[in-house]
């Protein structure tokens, strides 16, 4: 059986360009929304919130608010409001995300092995069951 795995690709030099303009919290938002990207995609749109992606970095929302901000400041992450047609009542927030600008490739990599029964969860795994960050296709 051929599984796929997702790997990140990091530009070290472009990496280190980039951490130091958005700071080591806005890279690992960029991690963690990279981790759920397909392999493949340089520009992604994710349906998320500072709330939401805080347990996977680690931070609080308003860490990851700044975070999110300094991305956008750096022109890596565009802010997406999304508005009811009728009404023009908010909707939801997605942000565009630019992966390749900030260093990162999404890639998959080929096993061909039986996949491990999966890990239950850690004591120290923070992240809420069923995790809101979802890909806009």
């Amino acid at each position: 059986m051929r599984l796929e795995r997702r790997r990140l690709v990091i530009d070290a030099d472009l990496a280190e360009t980039v951490r130091a303009r958005v700071g080591l919290v806005g890279w690992v938002v960029l991690e963690v929304i990279a981790g759920h990207t397909p392999p493949g995609r340089g520009v992604v749109e994710v349906r998320c919130s500072a709330r939401s992606l805080a347990p996977g970095v680690g931070v609080s929302k308003d860490s990851v608010a700044r975070a999110l901000r300094s991305l956008a400041e750096a022109g890596i992450v565009e802010r997406v409001d999304r508005r009811d047609e009728r009404s023009g009542r908010f909707v939801a927030t997605s942000y565009r995300v630019d992966l390749a600008a900030a260093g990162i490739t999404v890639a998959a990599v080929s096993l061909s092995t039986t996949p491990a029964p999966a890990a239950s969860p850690s004591p120290t795994d923070r992240r809420p069951p069923g995790d809101q960050l979802s890909l806009i296709g």
